[in-house]
């Protein structure tokens, strides 16, 4: 299956729902790293998380999914846009690094004393970002309390990962209206319901099953709807211009001095470690560009 989003609704229960399944963009952004095997099950499962996330906030922007820990997880860094480009790092800890060896994938061991930043950053408007502390059993636990808190509406988030291939399911309890004549003990019912179906799901239905299908394997008895699929696919937002543009913002002297020692300026991306040199003649036009600006203005 190709990597892909999709939205889906209940026609009796005041209830909606994203699906997500990953694998062409986890591997590409893992072959771009010398990731342990063992952590890629981690980064395959932040950026489901990630995915979700930025399908059901939807906004014309990014939306980004920080951690970072005292433990292994010294920071990992996601971001997916609203046409569905998905791009994320990881740094480990070096001196929490037995902790791969020792045992098997384990979240909170791996993120102990650590927090998540969740940021919001429309094209126009205001930047947002909320945080919430790294200190339940999984990613999914951590994701559930930040709806909880922010939206205050029973949200539940399923991920099942392995190192190659990542599937989410999120489901929540849609805003009550007041002329509605489904009460609270109605709707946390209906809930409870689909919870309890969703955590019938296993690995081997997820990663094979279609969206259709496996919707209609899980909710066949509640009439789901589901919508066009989005294509989610890797693509780093950096650019020589972006680069350039970076470079502006250092002191003319500090720029010099670089090439003085080392003869041009190389910048790598730490997201898809693509590398660009800027030569001396570039540096020098760059600052003389620089200057006739600031002379202008």
């Amino acid at each position: 299956m190709a990597d892909q989003i999709q939205r889906f609704s209940f026609a009796q229960l005041p209830i909606r729902g994203e699906i997500v399944s990953l694998q062409d963009s986890i591997q590409t952004i893992c072959d771009q790293h010398q990731y342990p095997q063992e952590v890629r099950h981690l980064l395959a499962e932040c950026l489901a998380a990630c995915a979700l996330l930025a399908d059901i906030i939807k906004i014309e922007g990014r939306v980004s999914l920080q951690l970072q820990s005292p433990s292994l997880v010294k920071l990992m860094l996601l971001e997916v846009d609203h046409h569905g480009h998905i791009r994320g790092l990881l740094q480990v800890n070096e001196e929490s690094a037995h902790l791969i060896s020792d045992q098997s994938f384990d979240f909170s061991r791996w993120t102990h004393g650590g927090q998540m930043a969740i940021t919001i950053d429309p094209d126009k408007g205001q930047r947002y970002q909320g945080i919430v502390p790294l200190d339940k059993t999984s990613l999914a636990e951590c994701l559930e309390d930040y709806f909880n808190l922010s939206e205050q509406l029973p949200t539940h988030i399923k991920i099942i990962a392995n190192q190659q291939q990542a599937f989410g399911i999120f489901l929540q309890s849609l805003p009550q209206e007041a002329a509605s004549s489904v009460g609270n003990e109605e709707t946390q019912q209906a809930f409870d319901h689909v919870t309890a179906l969703t955590q019938t799901l296993g690995a081997e239905e997820a990663f094979a099953l279609s969206h259709e299908d496996l919707l209609y394997r899980l909710f066949h008895q509640d009439e789901v709807s589901i919508y066009p699929a989005k294509a989610i696919e890797f693509q780093c937002s950096c650019s020589r211009e972006r680069n350039m543009a970076a470079l502006t913002t250092l002191d003319p002297s500090e720029l010099m001095g670089i090439v003085e020692e080392q003869g041009e300026i190389e910048m790598i991306c730490d997201f898809c470690s693509n590398k660009e040199v800027f030569n001396r003649q570039e540096i020098m036009a760059l600052l003389t560009a620089e200057a006739d600006q600031g002379t202008v203005n």
